[in-house]
C-alpha cells in the first residue's frame, strides 16, 4: 500500500514539474511570410527593417498593447474576457500613425499575443488537484476510501473484493480525467 502512495505522490510530482517551462527573453514569430523577431527584455518587435517599441500587460485574453512606431505615431489595443467566455476589444491610434508607411498595429499585436501568458482558470486548477487527490486515495488504499464512504455507517462489516476493486478503478479514472482537466 505504502508503495502505491509513493509512485501516485512522485506522478503528481512529476507532472507538476513537466507542467513548467521556461520562455525565451527572445522569440521569432512568422505572420504573412514575413519574420518578426520579439525581444521581451527591450520590449521591441523587429520586421528586419524597422525596430517598434510596445508595452503589454496581461495574458492572452486580457490585456493591454501599447506599440510605439519609429517615428513617434502609437498604436493601442485593449481586450477584455467576459465572465461568458466572449471577449471584446478596443483600440486606436495617433493622429500622425500611418498604417501604410509601417506594419499594421493589427498585425504586432496578432504577433505579442500570440506567446502571451495564458489566463488560469483556478476553479479547474483546484478541480484538477481535488480529482487527484480523490484519485490517489481510491488507487493507492481502497479499503480506506470505501470506509470513509460506507463503512462509517455500520458496524462490523468488511467491503467486498467487488468494492475494493471498483474503487481502485475510480481512482485511476479521477486520476487520467485530473491530469485531462489540468491540461486543457
Amino acid at each position: 500500500m505504502k508503495k502505491w502512495a509513493i509512485f501516485w505522490i512522485t506522478f503528481v510530482i512529476a507532472t507538476v514539474i513537466c507542467a513548467c517551462s521556461s520562455s525565451n527573453a527572445t522569440y521569432t514569430i512568422n505572420k504573412n511570410g514575413i519574420s518578426y523577431v520579439v525581444n521581451q527584455e527591450n520590449c521591441t518587435i523587429s520586421d528586419g527593417t524597422y525596430s517598434y517599441h510596445y508595452s503589454f500587460s496581461g495574458n492572452s485574453s486580457s490585456y493591454k498593447i501599447d506599440i510605439t512606431y519609429p517615428d513617434g505615431s502609437t498604436y493601442w489595443w485593449q481586450n477584455q474576457k467576459s465572465g461568458n467566455g466572449f471577449s471584446s476589444g478596443l483600440g486606436g491610434w495617433s493622429d500622425d500613425y500611418d498604417e501604410n508607411r509601417y506594419v499594421s498595429g493589427d498585425i504586432l499585436r496578432d504577433v505579442l499575443t500570440e506567446k502571451a501568458p495564458k489566463s488560469y482558470n483556478f476553479v479547474k486548477i483546484f478541480l484538477s488537484i481535488f480529482l487527484m487527490i480523490v484519485g490517489i486515495l481510491n488507487a493507492s488504499s481502497p479499503h480506506t476510501a470505501w470506509y470513509l464512504q460506507y463503512g462509517w455507517r455500520y458496524k462490523n462489516v468488511e467491503p467486498s473484493a467487488l468494492a475494493l476493486g471498483l474503487n481502485r478503478a475510480s481512482g485511476i479514472i479521477a486520476i487520467v480525467f485530473s491530469v485531462i482537466i489540468f491540461f486543457i
